[in-house]
């Protein structure tokens, strides 16, 4: 995992069953236009998801629609889904028949998507209502997530890829909920540029669950 300079982290949130940090947050440069906060599963399209698994060896397959408000991405013995017309308090499915997983990675750029975190300070980046982050609420919870590639219009919400990660490896199922916002297709989905004189490391949103499941956060709006 990256660290940063102790000024830069920011606390996001703390629970009695999992711990959450922002790190190194940076400024935006205001590229990105979020189209709407609704997102259903055939609406991220393009996304690359990717699982490594635990004796070594990956496999990226890309997010495709299924059906209405259905879309998802499948491997070998393994599948990740999603049936809804919005990410936000719908579960994705993961699933996992094969080897063992060491971790899944959900890059949303490709598909002109993000990943909307719960943010303190309601809404957060403009047009993103709130947030929803990782949350597993049955199957065998990760060991800890990340969120990383920070998006230019992000005040610290919004980021570009999800992953997941098994210290012991992933089989069974997983059901979580994670919750995503497109980018329009004039301003689509741009990861964060930084300046020279800033701080060279990327903004990531760590979590790692000490005793299971998070806390409920709050609806969106």
């Amino acid at each position: 995992m990256m660290s940063s300079h102790p000024l830069q982290n920011l606390l996001f949130g703390l629970t009695a069953t999992g711990a959450i940090a922002l790190i190194g947050s940076g400024s935006a440069s205001g590229q990105t236009v979020l189209s709407s906060f609704s997102t259903g599963g055939a609406d991220m399209d393009g996304m690359e998801i990717t699982v490594n698994w635990l004796g070594g060896g990956s496999e990226t397959q890309i997010w495709g629609t299924t059906g209405y408000n259905a879309g998802g991405a499948f491997g070998r013995d393994w599948s990740l889904s999603f049936v809804g017309s919005s990410t936000f308090g719908i579960p994705w499915n993961f699933t996992n028949a094969g080897a063992s997983i060491a971790s899944l990675i959900i890059h949303g750029v490709p598909g002109n998507t993000v990943f909307d975190t719960h943010w303190p300070t309601f809404p957060g980046t403009p047009g993103s209502a709130n947030g929803w982050t990782f949350q597993p609420i049955s199957g065998q919870v990760p060991t800890e997530f990340e969120y990383g590639t920070p998006i230019d219009i992000s005040v610290g919400d919004v980021f570009g890829s999800l992953s997941l990660f098994w210290d012991e490896g992933f089989t069974g199922t997983l059901r979580f909920y994670a919750d995503t916002d497109n980018g329009t297709i004039d301003n689509p989905v741009t990861p964060l540029v930084t300046s020279p004189q800033s701080v060279p490391e990327p903004s990531l949103l760590l979590g790692l669950f000490t005793l299971g499941v998070m806390g409920t956060v709050r609806r969106k709006s």
